[in-house]
């Protein structure tokens, strides 16, 4: 009985001591600031500006996502893949650093140009100009932030401290200063002060722990380089997440973007529960696939098995509990968005599974092209039903267009992975062997 407990002990500390622990929680203090943070406030929202506003400001929302989208060009898992590889070089680590924010510098300045031309030409713009600018702005200070470098460092807590205050920061503000319908500009613009001021001060951490390079023509080259395929896919994710909002906006009115949006919010934050876990286990991924391939394995397994419970009892109580939580959350006058909420439960086991196959996996093998064909083909998919389905049905047709979509990309995650030979469920040591790398560069693996 002793000897019992001393191993349970041990095994505790090593747990408890393990720098992946300290990561998860470290990003589950962020996902909870990114989610659940501002899911506290959807009920007071959606309460205070009513289906319609609570449509622009998700509109606005969807905008700003774009453009932190274009800011960041995938720097999130590039820049953290390069700097989990590149631990022990400090000089390298500066020079990734130059080139990341130095691009980031051009697309921002192009995204802001850009916004002024649309300003011009597009009504719905010029009419809500404030909100919409709002989120610009939003979307420029979260594409800066440098929460890439840390993760690839494997060190979360400082950066994420700094995260989880401007998130809290923005959520107390809606509080303070929302009290009307017309005050749907301030939500955005609270998110705007409060983001900008954590990627400040994430910015200022990073050049007092590096030293600062000036970006030269070639280490921006070479960021945005590494970082298209990165890119590719999340532009393609976008199709069946964020645009949604923008597609059902042009085809129905604000009202049914609201109750979709509404649904969404809540999907997807219980959805981004398991973001912690697969941004702590990809760098760390990352790292082994060169250097102990059965551990890689080991690790990916036991994510998936975790992966799969989570998905399956959180997306059954999601089913199950959707009237209820929708009349908590958003009140009276959402009832149409309960139908779109136990819709898209069915998201919650196929995402989990999913970001393990891809994000876990994939990636970390150099599978980028596989995984990218994958992504775009499902993005197309949602698009083309998503304008099918929700002129037709309206946000009822886009929750399943969006369901859909993400259906088929974690099939066919596993349909590439038998094929390749890379099935992390196959015999362990024939898989090593698939692993062992070919050629230089980041895509080593050969299908």
């Amino acid at each position: 009985m002793t000897f019992t407990f001393t191993r349970i002990r041990a095994l505790f500390h090593r747990i408890s001591n393990n720098r992946i622990t300290h990561n998860v929680i470290a990003l589950y203090g962020i996902q909870i600031a990114t989610y659940v943070v501002p899911l506290s406030v959807v009920p007071y929202l959606a309460r205070v500006l009513g289906p319609y506003n609570w449509g622009l400001v998700a509109l606005a929302q969807a905008l700003g996502f774009y453009v932190s989208m274009v800011v960041d060009f995938g720097f999130q898992l590039s820049g953290a893949r390069k700097v989990a590889r590149l631990q022990e070089s400090r000089e390298d680590i500066e020079g990734t650093i130059a080139g990341i924010m130095g691009a980031k510098i051009l697309l921002a300045a192009g995204c802001i140009g850009t916004m002024l031309v649309v300003q011009l030409y597009i009504p719905s713009f010029r009419q809500n100009s404030l909100i919409l600018w709002a989120g610009v702005l939003s979307g420029v200070g979260q594409g800066f932030s440098m929460l890439w470098l840390y993760q690839g460092l494997e060190r979360m807590k400082r950066s994420s401290t700094v995260d989880i205050l401007a998130k809290i920061a923005g959520a107390v503000g809606v509080f303070v200063f929302v009290h009307k319908a017309a005050d749907g500009w301030k939500v955005l613009g609270l998110q705007c002060l409060f983001t900008c001021a954590g990627a400040f001060v994430l910015l200022w951490m990073a050049y007092r722990d590096f030293s600062f390079r000036f970006p030269s023509g070639r280490n921006i080259s070479e960021a945005l380089k590494e970082s298209a395929s990165m890119f590719l896919f999340r532009s393609a994710v976008s199709l069946y997440t964020t645009a949604n909002a923008l597609i059902l906006g042009a085809v129905a009115t604000p009202l049914a973007v609201g109750f979709y949006s509404g649904a969404e919010r809540i999907a997807r934050g219980v959805i981004n529960l398991t973001s912690p876990v697969s941004q702590s286990i990809f760098p760390r991924v990352s790292n082994l696939v060169l250097k102990d391939s059965r551990k890689a394995i080991t690790l990916v397994r036991l994510s998936l098995m975790i992966m799969t419970v989570f998905g399956l009892v959180v997306g059954t109580a999601l089913f199950v509990g959707a009237p209820f939580i929708v009349r908590i959350l958003l009140g009276k006058g959402y009832e149409s968005a309960v139908p779109v909420l136990r819709i898209l439960s069915l998201l919650v086991p196929s995402v989990a599974l999913g970001n393990v196959l891809g994000v876990q996996w994939m990636l970390p093998l150099g599978m980028d092209r596989q995984f990218n064909k994958i992504i775009i083909a499902a993005g197309v998919i949602n698009v083309g039903l998503a304008l099918w389905w929700a002129s037709r049905w309206q946000h009822v047709g886009m929750a399943w267009a969006v369901s859909v979509a993400e259906m088929i990309v974690t099939i066919l995650f596993f349909v590439v992975l038998i094929r390749s030979g890379l099935n992390p469920l196959s015999d362990r040591e024939e898989l090593v062997l698939r692993m062992k790398p070919r050629v230089n560069g980041e895509n080593w693996v050969e299908i």
